[in-house]
């Protein structure tokens, strides 16, 4: 069975917008236990004391951690009418911390705050329109908010409006403008609108392709901490031909540590194939555990890996399967053909021709040849099903057009039965040719066809298979 191999693939202009959720500065930092004058304050209507209390609760700093009671502070001087305790309100309700989750309640402070003229509160409410997060997703109120956010030097805002223009998504599709709102964000200290910019020279997306200038606008993206920053700059590094991968590795683990998926996964990855680590089976489970738990597909596939073969954790098939499920379920063909092979020999689950054929049959779905050839070995023979000699010639085709010398000997065996006509019997000698070229033995079959042809029909199919593998 096989785990996932890639790593950190280039990703293309999603449409995705690359900044989240604006993360506030304190406006006062507690640097000391606070005081029953400062909790009085509070109680009396004091904002400053307000927010004084409830950063202290939030953070630990002047008073037990208590995040329910930090933001029952940040509502109340929410309440009072301070945009900033307004826009901090907002984000707790976004991510439910201290509070239950409600975008809806989150939007309506946002608004609040956005209403009155404060520019973080403006970009998260746009951002909120664009997402349709909390809100019917609406473009153009989404830009609107962005644009009066942009207004006032707010970097992400402008980042934001920049990615908007490069993919198309509320404007027209605009390179110049994309690239002025990503510069603008990057002079008002925007990490989102540097990693922009590394993303756009490093795909020549709207400028000249450049990789050195990726490079450096990545570089400062990651040096403010921010973790795609941190995250491109080390699969940037790891893509370079020197054998050096020590700085890569430090800015993955930087970003792998921040809870970035891409970056704990590739991390496995770098243990598992001693890519500038030494190669260590244990820590490749550990990050790539850590990536799996977290709901990363490619660590679920690669972690059931482990567990299958015994590398770096104790060798356990029903584990294995656990894991290759987690991944299939979100439509990793490997897991999938993983799957159907697991319950097919009846490798930690209890065999099972009829979830074979399933799962063969969504990964073969999916475009993998060795499940194509699995799927049409499985209605050839009846296996999970009813036979039908139909649907196994057509995964068999599909997996030998594909290059699979099994389903191109499996395809030739299929068409030469004893009722196949003689252009079907030219056409199974051409596909045992080629799978005898490509190293397996046909067995009798081969023989057997050339005696029910004639030596132009033999050499017709010789020369169809020679021709074929010169394509392909």
């Amino acid at each position: 069975m096989q785990g996932c191999e890639a790593v950190m693939q280039r990703r293309a202009w999603s449409g995705s917008v690359f900044a989240s959720l604006v993360l506030l500065l304190a406006q006062a930092v507690a640097g000391q236990t606070v005081g029953n004058s400062v909790r009085e304050r509070a109680k009396s209507g004091d904002i400053d004391a307000m927010l004084k209390l409830a950063q202290s609760y939030e953070s630990g700093k002047g008073a037990a951690p208590d995040i329910a009671e930090a933001a029952r502070w940040y509502g109340h001087a929410a309440n009072a009418g301070d945009p900033w305790a307004q826009t901090k309100l907002a984000l707790l309700y976004l991510k439910g911390a201290g509070v239950t989750r409600d975008p809806s309640e989150a939007t309506r402070w946002l608004l609040r705050a956005a209403s009155s003229g404060y520019g973080p509160a403006q970009l998260n409410l746009g951002l909120a329109y664009v997402r349709g997060d909390g809100v019917s997703q609406d473009y153009s109120e989404g830009i609107r908010w962005l644009r009066e956010a942009a207004e006032k030097s707010i970097g992400d805002a402008e980042a934001n409006l920049g990615v908007l223009y490069l993919t198309g998504r509320g404007v027209p599709t605009s390179y110049s403008d994309a690239v002025r709102w990503s510069e603008s964000g990057a002079r008002h200290g925007s990490a989102v609108a540097e990693c922009n910019l590394g993303s756009m020279y490093e795909l020549g997306t709207g400028v000249d392709k450049n990789s050195a200038i990726a490079e450096s606008w990545y570089r400062r993206a990651a040096k403010r901490n921010y973790t795609d920053g941190e995250y491109r700059l080390a699969r940037l590094l790891l893509s370079k031909p020197d054998d050096n991968k020590s700085e890569a590795v430090v800015y993955l683990r930087r970003a792998a540590d921040q809870g970035d998926l891409r970056a704990q996964f590739s991390m496995g990855l770098l243990n598992e194939q001693g890519r500038g680590l030494p190669q260590n089976y244990t820590e490749a489970a550990k990050w790539y555990r850590r990536a799996a738990e977290s709901g990363s597909a490619e660590a679920e596939l690669n972690l059931g890996s482990l567990y299958e073969s015994g590398r770096g954790v104790p060798q356990d098939s029903s584990e294995a399967v656990h894991w290759y499920t987690e991944a299939a379920g979100q439509g990793t063909v490997l897991a999938e053909w993983n799957l159907g092979l697991a319950y097919e020999k009846g490798s930690g689950v209890g065999q099972d021709y009829v979830k074979a054929r399933y799962w063969y049959a969504q990964a073969a779905q999916g475009g993998y040849m060795n499940a194509q050839n699995s799927l049409g070995r499985m209605f050839y023979l009846g296996l999970g099903g009813d036979r039908d000699p139909q649907q196994a010639l057509h995964w068999f085709t599909e997996a030998a057009d594909r290059g699979d010398p099994n389903a191109a000997l499996n395809l030739g065996k299929a068409l030469s039965g004893e009722s196949a006509s003689e252009s079907d019997r030219i056409a199974a000698l051409t596909w045992l040719e080629i799978a005898r070229k490509k190293g397996l033995e046909p067995g009798p079959a081969l023989e057997n066809l050339k005696a029910h042809l004639s030596t132009p029909q033999v050499d017709e199919a010789v020369r169809s298979a020679s021709q074929w593998l010169e394509v392909h």
